[in-house]
């Protein structure tokens, strides 16, 4: 088997295995079973979320010196004592530091992971194919996500314990696959005294560099519109209950949803072959938009709920294309910190919309929420158009700093 060939082989195991979430859906569940109290789950959630935060561009950095494979092999490592430690102890101050744990976790795997799929493909010269790649990944990765976070609910009634013990066999396995992952990595980032000085220059034109200054624009607006999807996805448990649906569909609908999105990672490919990237992003927010005003008018709660799905799963085909174009705009030599950031700055995002929509739906209608959302994301969204087509002007330029 080539080598190419080799790692792509050994990264669809490692996406495929890393997927056996099993608590996913109930680890809060887990914590009260332990006898957490609804105080202590709360510091637990706060933690894990601010450990996420904090650590996105310092593991990131860290990434890029000891190569992105290597940090999410750390990532995975991590998740692997987190699962075991969580079924060994009843100490309530310890389940809730893993909540820090987990989160600096994440933050190993978050970027690096969608780094090194590009880094292998770049040494052979298909990062072109990273959109077909990593949608297809996507799909199957959200699927078994989908299939064993069911199987969680069901393990759980009868061992809480195995349930943990099968997601620690599944981090550990995926330590392994990554470990026969070999690649030629990137240029050392030690900085002899010759060298400082160079990489201090590559930074500063990176900074400072007009088109460089648009994709930071870019990610800006993308993020926000992301965060407001993110919010949106997770409000609908609220807004389904004021238009009167029952908690029963609600669940299907969320258990459903997994299984939804894997379609929209698949139909990106075949969306490709018909119109390019910027197309598929510029239309996907215009449907976007069209889709969520068709809420707003809407009145039947079977067609509420069907326009519901649809608007949670363009947003899914909307982030796959972004990141494919933010991938290709980022100097491989620091590509896990770029991504790291990228990933903080969505991450901080999207807790302020939800704190935002949170407040705002207590004080608005339904209808006038999702029309005030909607008014939001047609701005922003063509603020991303705008910048998006000053980015492509700059794309080459940028390569030439790359190369030297």
């Amino acid at each position: 088997m080539k080598n190419s060939n080799k790692n792509k082989v050994y990264y669809g195991l490692y996406a495929f295995i890393s997927s056996f979430v099993l608590t996913r859906g109930i680890f809060l569940l887990y914590l009260s079973y332990r006898g957490l109290t609804a105080s202590e789950i709360a510091i637990y959630s706060i933690i894990l979320n601010a450990m996420t935060a904090f650590c996105e561009v310092p593991t990131g950095v860290l990434g890029d010196k000891i190569g992105t494979r290597n940090s999410v092999i750390l990532g995975c490592v991590l998740l692997t004592l987190h699962a075991i430690i969580m079924v060994n102890t009843h100490n309530h101050i310890i389940l809730i530091v893993m909540g820090g744990v987990e989160g600096v976790a994440y933050t190993f795997i978050s970027g690096s992971d969608s780094a090194l799929l590009y880094e292998i493909l770049e040494e052979k010269e298909e990062q072109k194919e990273y959109l077909s790649v990593n949608s297809k990944l996507l799909a199957i990765q959200s699927m078994t996500m989908g299939i064993m976070i069911f199987a969680g609910g069901v393990i759980a009634k009868y061992s809480w314990e195995m349930v943990y013990y099968i997601q620690a066999l599944a981090m550990f396995i995926s330590v392994l696959m990554l470990g026969k992952i070999t690649t030629q990595g990137r240029k050392n980032l030690s900085l002899n005294k010759g060298d400082e000085q160079k990489h201090i220059n590559r930074w500063k034109k990176l900074i400072k560099y007009d088109p460089q200054i648009v994709f930071l624009i870019f990610i800006l607006g993308f993020s926000i519109c992301d965060g407001i999807f993110c919010g949106y996805y997770n409000m609908n448990q609220l807004i389904f209950l004021k238009v009167g649906i029952s908690v029963a569909i609600i669940g299907a609908f969320f258990s459903a949803s997994y299984f939804i999105n894997s379609v929209a990672y698949i139909l990106v490919n075949y969306i490709l072959k018909i119109i390019n990237r910027k197309q598929m992003f510029i239309y996907g927010l215009i449907l976007q938009s069209i889709i969520l005003f068709a809420l707003v008018v809407v009145s039947n709660k079977g067609a509420f709920l069907v326009i519901s799905i649809i608007a949670c799963f363009v947003p899914e085909i909307i982030f796959t294309v972004a990141d494919s174009i933010i991938q290709d705009y980022i100097i491989s030599e620091y590509r896990a910190t770029m991504l790291s950031i990228v990933s903080m700055v969505r991450t901080g995002i999207t807790a302020i919309c939800y704190g935002g929509m949170g407040i705002m739906f207590d004080q608005v209608s339904v209808k006038l929420f999702l029309l005030g959302m909607n008014i939001i994301i047609i701005v922003l969204s063509i603020i991303s158009w705008c910048f998006y087509f000053k980015l492509r002007k700059g794309k080459k330029l940028i390569r030439k700093i790359e190369k030297k």
